[in-house]
């Protein structure tokens, strides 16, 4: 029996890219939304969010990943638009992007979806019941074909418990009540506990208008910022697939050598425990000179707190503390669903290539968006969606059960031994090449060198970027190869307001960085090809 309908649970960027592959395919799907609108964590309210069970956006967020590595893969971002956007502005293009391919007439909006469970003729049929509640009213049931669970890893935050935290006289709030400094912690002494994103974001922020920002990170981190080597946004310079062709050990070099050419991190205090890719990381653009100004200080994790302050592991201590911003992420849970199928929390979670429950007897059931990775977010959730409605068509195929719980085991293992703890994170690229040549979206190298050579160079030496995946396959796309071409003229459009002379890259219109990782390539050919003969 054929998948037809399919029931999407949430709208935000992991449902929308959902909703939209399953139109491609030809299902009928309909999305349940508990908000009044679409967007999921991109929706930006100016009043502290109410709900432990969403994340929520502060006014100074701006994307970690560029706006042609974030973009979806056949939806360019405007070419005026700048090369990162603020967090606000997001939600302009997820917009744009849903009127263009007309999904809101999909979602219904203030539906709770209180329950997702095997239809009573599942065994057969595979089929699953919804029940939910719209606008309070009561609950309905409903049963579709297949479902795609799209509630994501954002949903519960992750609240830290020290001793004596309950005698504490200052104000204690999560990263996701937080919305700007002003009117928050004008003149106070705050602490901000994190290593990571958020928690650098949060410090940079209240420190311009605090008396003292402290920085508490139990481990440190490694600070990266936007702009990377030849003044390239970095994820566009470092994620591309000929990169994965070079020892990591050689990749950890360059990419701590390019930090430490920005940021001290010993002189700073930020330096991690662990090493690079092996550890918490920070995009930010900031910190370092606040930290140079004396306006962040760094310390190691709490030890206890008092009623005024705080004590840190190391000894030191603050007294007359206002503000604490626990900066530390959040917790999975999806409760709609039963925890034999996405449990509470990654380390039991068993997801085959993080998207199918692999013990389940028929394959039409999907998680899209429990995920996380170094860069630009939405391109992968839409691989993980393409993968999954191709899986749901028939068109893809999901290897016998022990086999993917094999494939669980060995990948959580992995990310054991690299961080220490259970972890759902992966480097882009490796992945989506994955999952896009389980569907045939894979560009093929040597075929694309014979037949467009300057379009080979662009995909494979340059960045990795999602229109890539749209060149050939299913639903491919006639404007992916013009949207490679000319990326860097669209990268640069927006902030190119002053005519400068041109490089000499620039004249010949070659990609500076690609062409230094191409010397590197062939330098290490020739070495071991002299060893061999």
């Amino acid at each position: 029996m054929g998948v037809k309908t399919v029931a999407i649970i949430g709208s935000g960027v992991s449902g929308l890219v959902s909703l939209k592959t399953c139109l491609e395919e030809g299902f009928e799907p309909v999305c349940f939304e508990r908000e009044s609108s679409f967007g999921g964590v991109w929706i930006f309210h100016d009043e502290p969010v109410k709900t432990h069970t969403r994340g929520a956006l502060y006014h100074c967020l701006v994307l970690n990943s560029s706006k042609n590595m974030t973009n979806f893969s056949d939806f360019p971002y405007p070419k005026t638009s700048s090369p990162y956007i603020q967090g606000k502005e997001f939600i302009n293009y997820i917009k744009a992007y849903v009127d263009h391919f007309d999904l809101e007439r999909h979602i219904r909006y203030s539906t709770d979806v209180k329950r997702v469970e095997k239809a009573t003729d599942y065994d057969v049929s595979g089929r699953w019941t919804i029940s939910f509640a719209h606008d309070g009213e009561d609950v309905k049931q409903e049963t579709y074909d297949a479902v795609i669970v799209c509630t994501g890893l954002y949903t519960e935050r992750n609240m830290a418990v020290y001793p004596g935290q309950e005698q504490f006289t200052g104000e204690i709030m999560h990263s996701n009540e937080y919305k700007k400094a002003d009117g928050l912690a004008n003149g106070k002494t705050v602490l901000v506990v994190g290593g990571s994103h958020s928690a650098g974001d949060c410090a940079v922020d209240t420190s311009r208008v605090s008396k003292k920002t402290y920085l508490s990170m139990r481990k440190g981190t490694w600070v990266l910022q936007r702009m990377g080597p030849d003044g390239l946004p970095r994820d566009m310079a470092v994620n591309r697939r000929i990169n994965f062709f070079i020892p990591e050990w050689l990749r950890r070099k360059n990419t701590v050598d390019h930090i430490y050419s920005r940021i001290n991190m010993d002189n700073l205090g930020l330096k991690s425990v662990k090493k690079m890719f092996c550890s918490e990381t920070m995009v930010n653009d900031d910190i370092g000179t606040r930290i140079l100004c004396g306006a962040v200080v760094c310390k190691t994790g709490i030890d206890h707190f008092t009623k005024r302050g705080v004590v840190f592991t190391d000894g030191t201590s603050v007294e007359d503390l206002d503000l604490v911003v626990y900066a530390t992420g959040y917790q999975l849970r999806a409760p709609i669903v039963d925890n034999d199928i996405i449990s509470d929390g990654v380390k039991d979670l068993e997801l085959y290539l993080y998207i199918f429950p692999p013990r389940l007897k028929h394959r039409t059931f999907a998680a899209v968006g429990f995920v996380e990775t170094i860069g630009a977010h939405a391109p992968v959730f839409e691989m993980q969606a393409r993968y999954a409605t191709r899986v749901f068509k028939g068109c893809a195929t999901l290897p016998p059960e022990d086999v993917m719980i094999a494939d669980i085991k060995r990948r959580k293992n992995f990310m054991l031994n690299r961080f220490g703890k259970p972890k759902n994170f992966f480097p882009p690229i490796p992945y989506q090449d994955l999952l896009a040549d389980r569907i045939g979206a894979k560009p093929k190298l040597w075929p694309m060198l014979l037949s467009d050579p300057v379009l080979a160079y662009r995909t494979f030496l340059g960045p990795a970027l999602p229109y890539t995946f749209r060149l050939v396959g299913p639903h491919s796309w006639p404007g992916a190869r013009a949207a490679i071409m000319d990326v860097w003229d669209t990268t640069f459009y927006a902030t190119k307001t002053r005519i400068v002379r041109k490089s000499i890259g620039d004249l010949w219109g070659l990609d500076v960085g690609a062409l230094k990782i191409l010397l590197v390539v062939l330098f290490a050919l020739t070495f071991f090809l002299s060893i061999l003969c």
